[in-house]
């Protein structure tokens, strides 16, 4: 249980990110006068909607004057198709704050808090598998990687993931090559390949591809001669197993610092789906 007894206490729920996150809490109330007046108890509930980063929202108000409050429970349910939201549930006594629980709620996923049981979370019963797409053209001019905008997606800890981009791609110039990798949480495992077209001739064409390439932010091929002006298709594949949740993400960079080194063109796409373990 989770008792307020007094008009200073209540509960309150941080979120990290402006997602919608739906909260209900059901509650007991009963009389704490000094002597005791035995009147029964009577019941409530409080139902609070949030969607903003950094917020701290009261989920169960304070209780009036002789009256203790039993907190039965409490669920938060991360509305969000795609994006994860760290929360955490503090017991506010007159500004004296006690962290409960804090979480990472993944897309879908609900904080429940039951009397006799206490905090857990309810994993989103769908099965990952989205097909995402560039809405509009990725530029990086660097050689650092960044994230390829439109191509990234929550992944859960210990699950298996395949995934597959097509990238159509161009460079500022025949000498400059285009870089792609991935990006997510720590990884026990993973895999990936690549191969993309390196010349600018597609009469006589040849193809770059790499070996296997199990790190983060590693060019999947160490591309030094990129299509220039005209739009050429690199396919990165490959598998991950995280270790932590996070996000995963399409990566992409330029072999040299130039003005407009790499552009991943609009409707290049991006399928991730989870595995059998």
């Amino acid at each position: 249980m989770i008792l307020l007894t007094a008009t200073t206490d209540k509960v309150q729920l941080i979120t990290s990110a402006a997602v919608a996150i739906d909260v209900h809490a059901s509650y007991m109330d009963a009389s704490n006068a000094d002597p005791p007046v035995v009147k029964g108890s009577t019941s409530g509930r409080q139902n609070t909607a949030i969607n903003s980063a950094g917020a701290t929202t009261d989920i169960v108000a304070a209780p009036a004057a002789s009256t203790v409050r039993n907190v039965k429970g409490i669920t938060a349910r991360n509305k969000d198709a795609t994006t994860a939201c760290d929360v955490t549930v503090q017991f506010n006594q007159n500004a004296t704050l006690f962290e409960l629980f804090k979480v990472t709620l993944l897309a879908g996923e609900t904080l429940e808090f039951v009397e006799g049981v206490g905090f857990f979370v309810v994993k989103s019963s769908a099965t990952i598998d989205v097909k995402l797409r560039v809405t509009s053209d990725y530029v990086n001019a660097t050689t650092s990687f960044t994230d390829i905008t439109g191509l990234t997606y929550p992944i859960e800890s210990g699950k298996h993931y395949c995934f597959e981009a097509h990238l159509y791609h161009r460079s500022d110039a025949t000498g400059t090559g285009s870089q792609f990798g991935v990006n997510g949480p720590a990884m026990t495992a993973m895999n990936l390949m690549g191969i993309q077209q390196i010349t600018a001739s597609v009469t006589a064409a040849t193809y770059g591809s790499s070996a296997a390439v199990t790190a983060l932010d590693t060019a999947a091929v160490v591309e030094t001669t990129g299509p220039g002006t005209n739009t050429f298709l690199a396919i990165i594949s490959g598998w991950v197993n995280p270790s932590a949740a996070g996000t995963f993400a399409m990566r992409g960079k330029s072999e040299v610092a130039t003005a407009s080194g790499l552009t991943v063109k609009a409707g290049s796409w991006l399928r991730l789906w989870q595995a059998a373990a």
